[in-house]
């Protein structure tokens, strides 16, 4: 098992398939073939540099890395999975019949983001409701507000809020610590952990008695006021290599000069493979809020997104396959359990919360109509000065992504919302959130064929759609930016 500082609630196994060219037998596994720790600097994600766990190593594609902040460019911590899957495979013929393509993968791109990106101090006494003039959401250990738009579209506006005291602005120059590496089981199991921190940090808004600086009634914050003297984050990158066999659904498609003509599934097919099962463990560790009120509570606001490009030739054999589908039959849902609804879907607008939900169940789960995607998972005890207390999490606001890439020939799919992890005051406070994913690599194209050669167009088209994600999560980021005037 990963090597854990404490217990967490560990996901399901997820097993997402990619394809591949073959893998080694169950004595020559070695992860050191199929990941490599690497660092740098990307424009990617709002940019800075990145610590990652790379496997595109010619066998599909999956990369799992943090993207910070550096001297020259400030960026908040942010979580980035990304892999190629696969809804099937095929035999591609011939309008006629004649076999092009013995073996080739229906592959999608899937990326999970998620920003740490700012420390707010609350007090939980309600906001004055500007309809009904009544008092909401007093004493109930959420962050309340009243709003209204889109987060993705231009037009999110906050009418009231409960009172806001100070902002830690995360988005900021990082320090990484040294990598460490450790080898738990042989040559098949791994785990790199490293910190990005931050020390003696004065606040960014402060609210209070004094004259204010902003039009939103805050002023800076300055050395008499105090400084956090330490915001830090600690990630173990684990990863487990083992030998895997697959069924996977097998179709017989046709293809003419207007696309694909005609689907058929023929069964399923067996593949031998090796599956890599990862997870992304960050620790939290805030040393020193000065908190204006000891009522109050320290809240690490995040943003959330989970997405799925479909290439247009996908989309083609979907509708082909299963008769006036829409990009809708791949859409991604999020699975969450409220106190007040129970278990729910996120499967459409109408079903993300429009105010602060505390979730019930210490985790959300991402799936599509095909399979478990990934999962995102806490404890609710959280470790404040020495003593187990108990934290939430909540959404405030979210909505499903369906958008056409015309320029890439796609369709991206998916889910973004606002929330954050709710801590009770206290001068130390540590925690530790987790997400999992699970990519199996199969031996499609083992028997002779050579699937990427001839499917190297889809594959770059499949591989840009990282970058497409990207810009539809980094549209909706800016929305995020706007909590900071209360």
């Amino acid at each position: 098992m990963f090597t854990k500082t404490m217990v967490t609630v560990l996901a399901a196994m997820l097993c997402i398939t990619a394809f591949g060219i073959g893998q080694a037998s169950a004595e020559e596994l070695d992860i050191e073939d199929m990941v490599r720790i690497e660092t740098g600097s990307t424009t990617e994600w709002d940019g800075g540099d990145y610590v990652a766990l790379n496997m595109t190593g010619g066998e599909g594609f999956a990369w799992f890395g943090v993207v910070y902040g550096n001297e020259t460019h400030d960026n908040s911590v942010t979580i980035v999975s990304a892999h190629m899957r696969l809804l099937g495979g095929a035999e591609m013929r011939s309008e006629d019949g004649g076999m092009m393509i013995p073996e080739m993968p229906i592959p999608v791109m899937t990326v999970f983001v998620q920003k740490l990106a700012l420390l707010i101090e609350f007090s939980d006494d309600g906001y004055l409701d500007p309809w009904s003039n009544e008092l909401k959401g007093a004493e109930n250990g959420l962050f309340d507000f009243e709003g209204s738009g889109s987060i993705v579209d231009d037009d999110f506006d906050i009418g009231s809020v409960e009172p806001v005291h100070k902002i830690l602005d995360l988005n900021r120059s990082w320090e990484l610590s040294e990598i460490e590496e450790t080898t738990t089981l042989g040559t098949t199991e791994k785990e790199w952990t490293f910190t990005l921190s931050n020390k003696n940090l004065l606040y960014d808004q402060i609210w209070d008695n004094e004259p204010a600086e902003n039009e939103d009634g805050s002023r800076a914050g300055r050395e008499s006021d105090g400084k956090v003297h330490d915001v830090a984050f600690t990630f173990h990158l684990g990863t487990k290599l083992d030998e895997f066999n697959a069924s996977i659904p097998w179709y017989r498609v046709n293809y003419g000069d207007d696309g694909i003509v005609a689907s058929e599934q023929t069964g399923f097919r067996e593949f031998n493979g090796t599956s890599l099962q990862t997870e992304f463990k960050f620790d939290h560790r805030i040393k020193d809020w000065d908190y204006q009120d000891g009522d109050n509570f320290l809240m690490l606001e995040t943003f959330t997104a989970f997405g799925t490009f479909i290439p247009d030739f996908v989309q083609n054999w979907m509708d082909v396959e299963f008769v006036n589908s829409t990009a809708e039959e791949a859409i991604v849902i999020a699975e969450i359990e409220t106190f007040s609804g129970g278990e729910q879907d996120i499967a459409g607008t109408d079903g993300i919360p429009n105010e602060s939900t505390r979730l019930s169940k210490d985790s959300v789960v991402f799936r599509d109509n095909w399979q478990k995607i990934g999962e995102m998972s806490w404890v609710s005890n959280v470790t404040v000065d020495g003593e187990e207390k108990e934290m939430y999490f909540q959404i405030h606001a979210g909505e499903n992504i369906q958008w056409d890439v015309e320029d890439e020939d796609g369709n991206v799919n998916g889910i973004v919302f606002l929330g954050g992890y709710i801590y009770p005051m206290g001068h130390d406070i540590y925690h530790d959130p987790s997400y999992e994913t699970c990519v199996l690599f199969l031996d499609i194209g083992a028997n002779g064929a050579d699937p990427m050669s001839a499917f190297v167009e889809i594959y770059i088209s499949v591989f840009m759609s990282v970058l497409i994600i990207g810009g539809v999560i980094g549209l909706a980021y800016v929305e995020l930016k706007r909590f900071r005037g209360f």
